[in-house]
């Protein structure tokens, strides 16, 4: 939804999807982040480029994602990072982890970003890493952050570009009118629950694009899975397959198939003597499930009739 400012005027919304073409978004980019890891060097060794390195962090600098400054390329450069990005995008990868729309320099951004890569937990003396460039986090950090933290994660990048489904870019900007006052992120366990619970959210994601591809890959399928694994996880279901499964029920068949008394019966026993739920549920076939889901159905309709 987009936002009316004091003045009256209409501010441009959070995260939106990109429409203009390549060359122009690259065009207002003065910075790129880059994984080494998931790009050959072969591709990205010849561009301007510096490691975001962090002492805390004991990590060699060539493994390290890399801050790449676009505005040093000229056009003849420039086309031919299309091209590359365009290559990498028919394999179906990203070959930027980020475009960065910003006017500071790259020393500021690189030292707020350095900074940003090890976290603490509160509690815990231990250093932990924030992968917050990886295009499969960021997303997920846009919907379950506050614009506080999203702000203070941005620092002084005015537009955080990333490719999402289908190569599609879309687009965060920093919201706060004037920057924030600390530069922090001060993670809550609240923030941290959320982001530990990312891998699993995303091998769910990845697996519903098999067994649901009618299911649009959308903000709100990315957070009823979230909380479908949390209900998961209160059973308790113990590991991350079974939690996948329970999460494949509910969204491939009926999103209250689990209330059914025949799944209800298995996650019970479940609670009370633990056990594997794909073992519990080796019986049920997809005929089985969508009986199941039928069932579902009709009790609901009949408890709605006057």
């Amino acid at each position: 939804m987009t936002q009316v400012m004091r003045d009256g005027t209409l501010a441009e919304p959070a995260t939106e999807t990109v429409s203009e073409p390549l060359a122009d978004l690259l065009t207002r980019q003065r910075f790129a982040l880059l994984n080494p890891l998931t790009v050959e060097e072969v591709d990205w060794s010849d561009l301007p480029s510096q490691p975001l390195e962090n002492p805390a962090a004991k990590i060699r600098s060539h493994l390290m994602p890399r801050l790449v400054r676009l505005h040093e390329l000229n056009k003849e450069q420039r086309l031919a990072l299309i091209a590359r990005i365009e290559r990498y995008q028919k394999r179906g990868s990203a070959f930027f982890c980020a475009l960065l729309e910003t006017q500071a320099s790259a020393e500021r951004v690189a030292g707020h970003l350095q900074e940003q890569l090890v976290q603490r937990r509160k509690g815990d003396s231990r250093r932990w890493w924030l992968r917050f460039y990886d295009p499969l986090v960021f997303r997920h950090l846009c919907w379950q952050w506050q614009d506080e933290h999203l702000d203070r994660l941005l620092g002084p990048i005015s537009a955080w570009c990333w490719q999402g489904e289908g190569g599609q870019w879309q687009r965060r900007r920093y919201q706060a009118e004037t920057p924030p006052r600390f530069s922090y992120l001060f993670l809550e366990p609240q923030h941290w629950a959320k982001i530990d619970r990312i891998t699993l959210l995303n091998a769910c994601l990845m697996n519903l694009q098999v067994f649901a591809p009618q299911q649009p890959q959308t903000p709100g399928l990315w957070r009823w899975v979230d909380e479908l694994i949390v209900r998961a996880r209160n059973i308790p279901l113990a590991s991350d397959r079974d939690c996948q499964r329970y999460v494949e029920q509910a969204v491939c068949h009926h999103p209250d198939i689990h209330a059914h008394p025949e799944l209800r019966a298995r996650l019970e026993r479940i609670r009370e003597q633990g056990g594997s739920y794909i073992t519990a549920c080796k019986d049920l076939d997809a005929a089985t499930l969508e009986r199941l889901a039928a069932d579902m159905n009709f009790r609901i309709t009949r408890k709605e009739a006057p």
